[in-house]
C-alpha cells in the first residue's frame, strides 16, 4: 500500500475502501468486511458503486478510499490524534494494578501468559483474580459501593451494565482516550465494531439505555453471539442441507440421530444460557419481541405468552428426543463436551465458548466442524443475543490508582493483544481486525463468521434494567420444566410472564 494508504491504515473503513478498490480482496469480502464494520446497506452500495469495473492503482484506490471513506463511515477514533512521543508506558512504573475476571471463560489465559512483558514494558506488576460469575457480579457490587474498591480494573458482563454503569459508579474513560499522555497512538477505537462498543463501551446514565455520548468501559476481553456449529462430515454423509429454518432443523436433528450420536444438543438445564442461546435465539429469528412499553413511563412488560414465544418453547421441546439423554441437565459445559467428543451432530453455541472446538489438542471434530448462521423464519434476519463484557475503572479509586488502571487497559484492550489472546485461548474477538485476520482465519475458519455473528447480535431487550438476570433465571426454570416434560409449554410461558411482571412491578418499571 502505497503512503496515502497506509496513512488511512489506521480507520477500518478507510482499509477497507482501499483493500476493495485496488484489487486486493474482491467485492464478497468487502461487503463481508463492511458488514462485521457496522456499514449500513446503502453505504456499501455506495462505495461498491464508487469502484466501478475497472480496476485501479494502489495511488487512485488510496485517493477514492479517503474520499468515499469519511461520508460513509467516520471512525469512531477521528477525535485522537496523539503524538506518539507524547505517551510513556512507564508513567506508572511501580505501581501494583488488581485486575478481577471472570473465571470458567478462559479470559485470564492472555492476561496470565503476558504479566513479564507488561512487568518489562510498564514497569506496572499485575494481581489477577478470578471469579466465578455470581461470585463476581457480588463483588463488583460490593466494590463499587465500598469507600474504596479492592480492584482497580473489574470485568463487567454485559447484563450488569444498567445496574453498575448505570448507577454512575465507573469512571469515565472517554477522555483518557482523547488524551495523547494518557493514551498510545495507535489505540484505534475505531476497530471495535460499533454494536460491541454500544454494548460494552457506551451508557446514557440518564436514560438508562445502551450508546450515548459517554465511555465508561472498553469491551473485553471477549465480546461474541451465537453460531449454528455442526459436523459437517455427517451431514454431508446423512445428505442433509445446512438448516436455514427451524423446521429444517428439526427435521436435520431427527435424521442425523444415531445409536452413538445425537442429532442435536441444547442448553437444557436450569441455567440462564437455556433462555439466552436456545430460546431465545429460536424466538427472536421467529419474530418475537421480548417486550413492549416504556421503563422509564412504567410501562414495561415481557410477552412470554405471546405465539412466539409458546413456539420457540415448543421447538425446543421437540427437539429433545434427538439430544443426548441427560440434556435437560446439560449446561453449556456438558454440551461443549459432547459435541467435542463426537457424539452431538449440531449444535447452538456461544461463539467464545464453542471456538475451543477448533483446538485438536482438546476436541477430537476440530477438522470436521463448521459453523452458519442461526435458522430463521422467512423474512427475518439470522441473529442471535449479543453477549460479551467489558472492562471498566471503579469511580471510587484514588487518581494515581486510575491512572495505572488506564495504562494497563489500553494494553489488554489493544488490537495486538486482543490476537494474542484469540490464538492462545480462542476467546471471541473484541476488534475488527482480530475476526478478519488472515492467519487465525486459516487455522480458525470459524472467526469470520463469528465476526459476522457478532456484527448482527442483538441485545436482549430487558438488559438495560438491572433486574436482567432475575427475569432470565425466572424464565429457565420454567423452561427447564417445560423440557422435562413437568409441565407443557403453555403453562411455562404463562408462569415465567406472571414472574416477570411481579418482578417489573416490585422494580417500578411496570405500574
Amino acid at each position: 500500500m502505497d503512503q496515502q494508504a497506509a496513512q488511512s491504515g489506521h480507520d477500518p473503513v478507510a482499509l477497507a475502501i482501499a483493500d476493495v478498490m485496488d484489487g486486493r480482496i474482491s467485492r464478497r469480502q468487502f461487503v463481508k468486511r463492511a458488514t462485521i464494520l457496522g456499514l449500513s446497506g446503502g453505504a456499501i452500495g455506495a462505495v461498491l458503486a464508487a469502484c466501478g469495473s475497472s480496476s485501479s492503482s494502489p495511488s487512485a484506490a488510496a485517493s477514492k478510499a479517503a474520499s468515499v471513506a469519511p461520508s460513509v463511515a467516520p471512525s469512531v477514533a477521528a477525535s485522537v490524534a496523539p503524538s506518539a512521543a507524547a505517551f510513556n508506558p512507564m508513567a506508572f512504573a511501580g505501581s501494583t494494578v488488581k485486575v478481577v475476571l471472570v473465571d470458567g471463560e478462559r479470559d485470564e489465559a492472555g492476561l496470565k501468559a503476558r504479566i513479564p512483558e507488561i512487568k518489562e514494558k510498564m514497569g506496572i506488576t499485575v494481581e489477577l483474580t478470578t471469579l466465578a460469575l455470581g461470585a463476581l457480579l457480588e463483588s463488583n457490587n460490593q466494590n463499587l459501593r465500598a469507600p474504596q474498591s479492592a480492584f482497580d480494573i473489574m470485568h463487567v458482563l454485559g447484563f450488569s451494565v444498567a445496574g453498575t454503569v448505570g448507577a454512575g459508579l465507573f469512571s469515565e474513560v472517554g477522555p483518557w482516550i482523547a488524551d495523547p499522555t494518557r493514551t498510545p497512538a495507535d489505540y484505534d477505537l475505531g476497530d471495535f465494531p460499533k454494536g460491541v462498543l454500544n454494548y460494552c463501551g457506551f451508557f446514557d446514565v440518564a436514560t438508562g439505555e445502551f450508546g450515548g455520548p459517554k465511555q465508561y468501559l472498553v469491551p473485553g476481553i471477549h465480546s461474541g453471539s451465537c453460531l449454528l456449529f455442526y459436523r459437517d462430515d455427517m451431514l454431508t454423509a446423512a445428505g442433509v442441507a445446512v438448516p436455514k429454518n427451524w423446521e429444517e432443523y428439526l427435521a436435520a436433528a431427527k435424521k442425523l440421530t444415531t445409536a452413538d450420536v445425537a442429532g442435536n444438543c441444547m442448553i437444557g438445564a436450569n441455567d440462564v444460557s437455556l433462555f439466552l442461546v436456545d430460546w431465545y435465539t429460536r424466538f427472536i429469528t421467529m419474530g418475537g419481541k421480548l417486550t413492549s412499553g416504556n421503563k422509564n413511563t412504567k410501562t414495561l412488560s415481557t410477552n412470554f405468552t405471546s405465539p412466539e414465544s409458546l413456539r420457540a418453547l415448543q421447538h425446543m421441546i421437540d427437539c429433545v428426543p434427538y439430544a443426548p439423554k441427560a440434556v435437560t441437565s446439560y449446561g453449556f459445559t456438558e454440551g461443549l463436551d459432547a459435541f467435542a467428543t463426537g457424539k452431538v451432530a449440531m449444535m447452538l453455541f456461544w461463539t467464545t465458548i464453542g471456538g475451543s472446538i477448533y483446538n485438536p489438542v482438546t476436541s477430537k471434530v476440530a477438522a470436521k466442524t463448521k459453523v452458519a448462521l442461526m435458522p430463521a423464519d422467512s423474512g427475518q434476519t439470522p441473529r442471535a443475543i449479543r453477549g460479551g463484557w467489558g472492562l471498566g475503572i471503579p469511580k471510587n479509586l484514588p487518581a494515581a490508582n486510575q491512572g495505572a488502571a488506564w495504562q494497563l487497559m489500553t494494553y489488554i484492550t489493544s488490537a495486538e493483544f486482543n490476537k494474542f489472546q484469540f490464538s492462545t485461548a480462542q476467546t471471541d474477538p473484541n476488534r475488527t481486525s482480530t475476526f478478519l485476520d488472515p492467519t487465525l482465519g486459516a487455522a480458525y475458519p470459524y472467526l469470520p463468521q463469528a465476526g459476522e455473528a457478532t456484527a448482527s447480535a442483538q441485545i436482549l431487550e430487558i438488559a438495560n434494567i438491572p433486574q436482567t438476570f432475575e427475569i432470565v433465571g425466572a424464565a429457565a426454570r420454567e423452561f427447564n420444566l417445560a423440557l422435562t416434560g413437568t409441565q407443557d409449554a403453555k403453562t411455562a410461558c404463562q408462569k415465567a410472564q406472571d414472574a416477570s411482571l411481579a418482578i417489573l412491578k416490585k422494580a417500578g418499571w411496570l405500574a
